[in-house]
């Protein structure tokens, strides 16, 4: 989609000034025909004021729950992101308290992991690609893991501590790599499109003897629906677009957790 590749700054005003352009547009070619049937029609206020106020808590109220769900989704894509990365900070962590060469070992596959994630798997991500190019690695962070042959008491405690979250964190970052797809059905996407459009028609089917209100009227509400659109559509993919998830908690151990000297 053309606006996943634009910026915020430009797609923003681009999209308002498409939708609220439309609008308006709709709104002029539907005057003069409805002036003149407007006239003919004593009941045409009275009946359109109960259809413009029916559809307008209809189309807003499914328009709200429908942002709601897309903020939803990116929120969901942000804290499985989250627990990965905290996930691979406890293993760095715990790795200090392995013996040579357990630790540097471990310590350097899971650099190597992050560095590769942000590097590697985020641009294909951000096209919608589920990446397989860090699945080497973590067999790579398993085997250090279990490479580590117990003397003691504690070093059996903390390498199966370690294997519990190296588990977990091979769940949360299938569930990464899962919601990669995540978006909302297309036939939402069809519903607002519609709506929408017919908001506009409705708009412009009321009778306003004076232009300029009647546009202003139309395009206040029409940059209303198209904020939320965009805010949507922003939302939809949570990897790609204007706003999507970065990678920046991966970024951050690797600026600052693994460069820390122990």
């Amino acid at each position: 989609m053309w606006l996943y590749d634009l910026p915020i700054a430009v797609g923003l005003p681009l999209f308002v000034l498409v939708v609220v352009g439309g609008s308006l547009g709709i709104l002029l070619l539907l005057r003069r025909w409805v002036r003149r049937m407007a006239q003919e029609d004593i009941e045409w206020d009275r009946v359109l004021g109960y259809a413009v106020g029916a559809y307008g808590v209809f189309y807003g109220v499914t328009l709200g729950l429908i942002a709601a769900g897309a903020y939803g989704n990116l929120v969901e894509v942000d804290d499985a992101v989250l627990s990965e990365s905290s996930s691979i900070a406890v293993m760095y962590r715990s790795a200090d308290q392995f013996p040579e060469p357990v630790s540097s070992e471990l310590q350097a596959a899971l650099i190597d992991y992050t560095e590769k994630v942000v590097e590697l798997d985020w641009p294909l991500q951000q096209r919608l690609i589920v990446p397989e190019t860090t699945d080497a690695e973590v067999g790579i962070i398993q085997d250090a893991i279990l490479s580590l042959e117990p003397t003691t008491t504690t070093e059996t405690t903390l390498q199966a501590q370690t294997l519990v979250v190296f588990n977990d964190f091979v769940a949360e970052r299938r569930q990464r790599l899962a919601l990669t797809s995540l978006a909302l059905p297309g036939v939402l996407w069809i519903v607002l499109a519609v709506g929408a459009v017919l908001n506009a028609v409705l708009i412009g089917l009321i009778q306003v003897t004076n232009l300029r209100i009647h546009l202003l009227m139309a395009g206040l509400i029409a940059l209303f629906v198209s904020l939320l659109l965009y805010a949507v559509a922003g939302f939809d993919h949570a990897y790609a677009g204007p706003v999507a998830v970065e990678p920046i908690y991966f970024q951050d151990l690797i600026d600052g957790l693994f460069i820390q000297v122990p």
